[in-house]
């Protein structure tokens, strides 16, 4: 004789499908989530990034574009380890057991001249690529960024008040 279907069972497979649907609808919510937030949600260059602004030139002007990068590449990575180095000095000056504030502050303020830095090369970094720039292509590249900000769902919102 077969052994009855226990009702447990039941009871199991009813909670076992109601967690698979929950699941498949977590999984939609996360997928909208990610659609909404689009490409904010892995961080992208700025609109004004050397690379955003080659993206629209002709090859000859995005190769003069890379050529300025590439000049700049190794005074960004110096400077940029240079204020990575800054920090963890902060922090080990911030973690050790004989912790002083003024040594705190020292160590902040190369962390403070560190950023600065890489901030000013940063500046000239952009600054070389913007100076290539026809006044057409500028035109060009200005009413491209004009045209994103107005797509933006956000400052829809913020304009209509909500």
């Amino acid at each position: 004789m077969a052994d009855p279907v226990p009702a447990q069972s039941r009871t199991r497979t009813a909670l076992m499908v109601m967690s698979l649907c929950l699941n498949v609808g977590l999984i939609a919510l996360i997928l909208v989530g990610i659609g909404r937030v689009g490409s904010g949600f892995i961080a992208q260059p700025g609109i004004m990034a050397p690379v955003q602004i080659a993206r629209t030139l002709p090859p000859p002007q995005q190769e003069k574009i890379r050529d300025i990068v590439a000049t700049h590449r190794d005074a960004m990575r110096e400077r940029r380890q240079a204020a990575r180095r800054a920090r963890l000095e902060a922090f080990r000056v911030f973690s050790a057991p004989d912790y002083s504030p003024g040594d705190f502050t020292r160590a902040l303020d190369g962390v403070r001249m560190a950023d600065a830095a890489l901030e000013e090369e940063a500046v000239a970094l952009q600054q070389d690529v913007v100076n290539i720039l026809t006044p057409d292509e500028r035109k060009m590249i200005a009413e491209r960024i004009k045209a994103r900000r107005e797509r933006s769902g956000w400052r829809r919102l913020m304009r209509a008040g909500l």
